[in-house]
């Protein structure tokens, strides 16, 4: 018989995939905007940058750590486990920087791509906005953190 934790662990490494989706396929797709020759094309990508972020990172991020933390207690882990207290740590690191930094940059950009389009070129903030490459390398950070986050669950040390 399947039990109720045997299902939240399910969802749980579902909702973690799902985030894994978010997070590497955007960093796919910003290599490819950088790449683009045309403000169309550049819009095209932080559209579909945005829509992944929504869709994928978003829920991802937020469902993958209620079920995590859940899990702990439900499995019987200690809270005095250090490999715990780091993943917790790193996941509320990364939930923070996608919330707090990167939503909100990247809808700035996409707004002023936006604004672009209709302006007919791309204006001084696009420019500097889609230049930055803090967001980038924070994406990638937080990419990285989530595979040392994996493998703390899955190698458990003490």
């Amino acid at each position: 018989m399947i039990t109720l934790a045997t299902w939240l662990v399910f969802f749980h490494v579902l909702a973690a995939l799902w985030l894994v989706a978010g997070a590497f396929s955007g960093a796919v797709l910003r290599a490819q905007i950088k790449k683009a020759g045309s403000l169309v094309e550049k819009v095209f990508g932080l559209r579909t940058a945005w829509r992944l972020h929504l869709v994928f990172t978003i829920p991802g991020a937020i469902l993958v750590g209620l079920l995590g933390i859940d899990l702990i207690a439900r499995r019987g882990y200690s809270m005095r486990d250090l490999w715990i207290h780091v993943s917790l740590a790193l996941y509320f690191l990364l939930l923070a920087v996608t919330l707090l930094y990167l939503t909100p940059k990247l809808k700035k950009t996409l707004r002023a791509g936006e604004a672009s389009l209709e302006a007919g070129a791309a204006t001084d903030e696009f420019r500097s906005l889609s230049a930055a490459k803090l967001p980038g390398i924070l994406a990638d950070v937080n990419a990285l953190g989530i595979v040392v986050i994996t493998l703390l669950m899955v190698l458990k040390p003490s």
